[in-house]
């Protein structure tokens, strides 16, 4: 999507992929949440807060969320995403998705 210049489309994917993670490691630890609101307010309980994971994935998955929105409701922002912005979407949500492998990889040993 970033090389066909769909920004508003790239967000979007970049914070599904970070949402799936953060749902995977929550059932890791016996929870089955499907709302955004929830995923996210438990991420940060269970592991921001736990100090298992760095903050800077709890920011990474709520910015993601805020910017999914403005992107799929926001008709206005749709062709406002800045490219630079959806680049950096799709770092974090490949930072986010590595760390969620790693932790998944680990809580099976």
């Amino acid at each position: 999507m970033l090389s066909e210049k769909r920004y508003a489309g790239a967000v979007n994917r970049t914070y599904y992929a970070m949402f799936e993670a953060a749902s995977a490691m929550l059932s890791s630890a016996g929870l089955q949440l499907s709302s955004h609101d929830a995923v996210i307010s438990k991420f940060g309980e269970f592991f921001v807060k736990a100090a298992k994971v760095d903050p800077r994935f709890g920011r990474a998955l709520s910015r993601g969320f805020q910017f999914r929105k403005d992107a799929d409701y926001g008709l206005d922002t749709r062709s406002e995403i800045p490219p630079a912005t959806a680049e950096e979407e799709f770092q974090k949500a490949s930072e986010f998705v590595a760390m969620a492998e790693e932790y998944l990889g680990e809580a099976k040993q």
